[in-house]
């Protein structure tokens, strides 16, 4: 009897149809460089934002993906080394990590060299910190180019996030069904594995993540949408995207008080859910290997560029250029010289995209964020010692 039972239970099994189901991820990327926030006052971020996020995973049993800026790894190493801890001691098993730049950049302003030197930063961040190199890589605003991916596979990158709008617009033949897969992005010498994140559920507003955080929408309707998803979508991927400071941040910028109790709710309604499976990309990426290839067009990315250079912003912008372009000719004629990796730092230092908002173009909250002057400063002062280096070799 106790053969004949097991051999049932194991062909049940074996034959559950898994296309029935959705798999359900999250992607939090960690920028604690906020531009609402004054430098030296981030550990409100961590231990009101972080911390609580980090926690309410673990305690629902829902995986996730980290893309840690190498700045803000060590940063909350110094200010709160458990958090680390913690995400490292369930690596593997709740937690996956890909790789997010150096200090969260706007790609469309780097030149390829800057870029290049972005991500090379934080992929030796990661490995300083975390003791590995990883795979997968979020671009800032969801930027994606040839040019980056080429970058990216040097780097030994393997898979990119991506929108599956993106997906979409390039590929405007694919069903909506056929949107939420991983792909190989062909390229002329080479192949890039991209993922689809969600900004969009069925009957349900953009950008649902942020509204529900604010408090603009409830978790059940966001629920809601992800049942309609799992019915109309079985067997796909549904990725969720979101800024890891979310419970922090969003109660800061919104007013309102109740983001923790909001993703408490969407967590306990998620794991309620019929028919899903919480996954890490990589998870997902040895199940459903990409099958198929497309070719995408260029996506600059979610912001406009006068963002970061007209207005309040266009007096760092252009001195961002004259600093740059004594870099890479220094770089290009004299490439053993010292001063070159100093002024490196600081250039990347400055990169960051918090401290560059002159008026935040942006349809979905025009004119939402404001600079703090620390923040502003910070971008100045890492620009003017790059400038000092270059010209006087100065420290």
């Amino acid at each position: 009897m106790r053969r004949a039972g097991a051999y049932f239970l194991t062909f049940m099994v074996d034959t559950v149809n898994t296309d029935t189901m959705i798999s359900i991820g999250f992607a939090f990327n960690f920028n604690i460089q906020r531009c609402e926030i004054e430098v030296g006052d981030e550990l409100q971020i961590v231990r009101k934002g972080y911390q609580p996020l980090v926690e309410l995973l673990l305690e629902h049993g829902v995986k996730a993906d980290f893309f840690f800026s190498g700045y803000s790894s060590r940063l909350i190493g110094d200010l709160e080394p458990g958090l680390l801890a913690t995400v490292k001691a369930h690596m593997g098993a709740s937690f996956e990590l890909g790789t997010y730049t150096y200090t969260h950049p706007i790609p469309q302003l780097l030149t390829p060299r800057e870029l290049e030197k972005q991500v090379e930063k934080g992929l030796e961040v990661d490995r300083e910190m975390f003791g590995i190199k990883p795979e997968g890589f979020l671009p800032p605003e969801f930027a994606y180019t040839t040019q980056m991916a080429e970058i990216l596979k040097n780097q030994g990158i393997q898979w990119s996030i991506v929108l599956a709008s993106h997906i979409g617009r390039s590929v405007p033949e694919l069903g909506e069904n056929e949107l939420y897969k991983p792909y190989f992005a062909r390229h002329p010498a080479f192949e890039m594995q991209v993922i689809p994140a969600v900004y969009q559920l069925p009957e349900t507003p953009e950008r649902f993540f942020k509204l529900m955080m604010k408090g603009e929408i409830a978790p059940e309707t966001v629920l809601s949408g992800v049942e309609r998803f799992s019915r109309r979508f079985p067997g796909t991927l549904l990725l969720f995207k979101r800024d890891a400071e979310t419970i922090f941040i969003d109660e800061l910028n919104s007013g309102f008080t109740g983001t923790l109790q909001a993703f408490r709710r969407f967590l306990e309604g998620l794991t309620r859910l019929d028919d899903v499976e919480f996954v890490t990309v990589g998870d997902y990426l040895r199940g459903h290997p990409p099958e198929d290839s497309i070719v995408l067009e260029d996506h600059l990315g979610n912001t406009r560029i006068e963002t970061f250079t007209d207005g309040e912003a266009q007096p760092i912008w252009d001195l961002t250029r004259k600093v740059r372009e004594k870099l890479l000719a220094l770089e290009e004629n004299s490439p053993e010289d010292p001063r070159i990796p100093k002024a490196w730092e600081h250039l990347l230092l400055s990169h960051n995209s918090d401290g560059r908002i002159g008026y935040w173009h942006s349809k979905w909250n025009p004119g939402e964020h404001t600079v703090t002057p620390s923040r502003r400063q910070f971008i100045q002062e890492h620009l003017n010692a790059a400038k000092d280096i270059l010209e006087n070799g100065t420290k």
